[in-house]
């Protein structure tokens, strides 16, 4: 493996994550429920967090390397969306 760069020096487009929470408490007869949406990556953002930076080396000299130097390895999560109900007595 031959690393053509240092880690960390092929970099994407920026990004920025959003995540909300929405919650409300009911309170009653001495208890009380919490109940909450959470939303992560709100605006569903699909930037690419890390690229191959490294190449293969191929044993025979007459084969091509064709390797995925630049593409993408990671991504960041999708949106997705957490409920949650607590009951305090």
């Amino acid at each position: 493996r031959i690393n053509l760069l240092n880690t960390g020096e092929l970099y994407g487009e920026g990004y920025s994550i959003v995540d909300v929470k929405i919650g409300k408490n009911f309170r009653f007869a001495n208890k009380r429920v919490n109940v909450g949406v959470d939303i992560f990556n709100f605006f569903n953002n699909d930037a690419i967090r890390s690229y191959e930076d490294s190449l293969d080396v191929v044993d025979n000299p007459n084969t091509p390397v064709v390797e995925a130097y630049g593409q993408a390895t990671g991504l960041l999560s999708p949106r997705y969306v957490k409920l949650s109900v607590q009951l305090d007595f």
